[in-house]
């Protein structure tokens, strides 16, 4: 039995709709994933106007609870982890404190050549390989960051080491470096071929490219990272 809605009420009737739908949500009654009832069901059910509803809908896509789909219907959105932007913690720390589970798959970790930038960066000769790395971090098993990390020579232990947790933990805990973002910055870019497949994009996305220059507590420079976010399953916050 749907539950009714009081016209004589000092809450105006659509937000009497969009408060049953947000019990529904939170309740599990409405899962992520599940389309909404039709407009038309959605009158019916609730003895309301379109307008109404379509006010009640509008605020729900707006907060990001719901989401439209062109030609599909309206939708309940996947709850999107909240991500600190400037990256104090690391992203697996900021994804537990916000009650997600962090995952990570390596991608591959090599010996390269430096551009031009790392070695003025870093300080080192054209021969002086680095060490990159490049992984997928995952939020509740959906694909949400690529991490593209280079480490001058004396990081070779990470050669070593397993990359499927934190790197903060790893080199903080194990090999007590203490890492200070000395620059972050913040670009749109658009993902290749390769980077639609690991993040499971159905067509070309932008997604958000933040690029870190990291030192220890002494000002000596650590590692310079690079990271895709696919914001569908995230948002920053300041």
């Amino acid at each position: 039995m749907s539950q009714l809605i009081n016209p004589n009420s000092v809450v105006p009737m659509y937000k009497q709709v969009l408060n049953i739908l947000n019990e529904k949500i939170s309740s599990g009654e409405l899962k992520p994933g599940d389309k909404l009832p039709s407009e038309a069901a959605l009158i019916k059910e609730y003895g309301v106007s379109r307008i109404t509803i379509r006010a009640a809908i509008t605020e729900l896509v707006e907060e990001g609870i719901l989401a439209r789909s062109q030609g599909k219907g309206t939708f309940v959105s996947e709850p999107k982890t909240s991500y600190r932007a400037n990256d104090l913690v690391g992203f697996s720390k900021a994804c537990i404190m916000e009650g997600k589970t962090p995952s990570t798959k390596v991608l591959s970790v090599e010996l390269v050549y430096p551009t031009q930038k790392q070695m003025n960066y870093f300080g080192i000769t054209e021969n002086e390989k680095l060490i990159c790395t490049k992984r997928l971090r995952y939020v509740n098993d959906n694909p949400t960051l690529i991490e593209i990390n280079h480490y001058p020579s004396r990081f070779s232990f990470l050669l070593e080491e397993n990359l499927e947790g934190s790197l903060f933990d790893l080199l903080q805990n194990k090999y007590h470096i203490q890492i200070v973002n000395d620059m972050r910055s913040l670009e749109i870019c658009y993902p290749t071929k390769e980077e639609m497949g690991l993040l499971n994009l159905k067509k070309s996305t932008p997604l958000l490219l933040f690029k870190d220059n990291q030192k220890d507590a002494s000002g000596n420079p650590l590692f310079l990272s690079k990271q895709l976010y696919n914001t569908e399953h995230l948002k920053f916050y300041f």
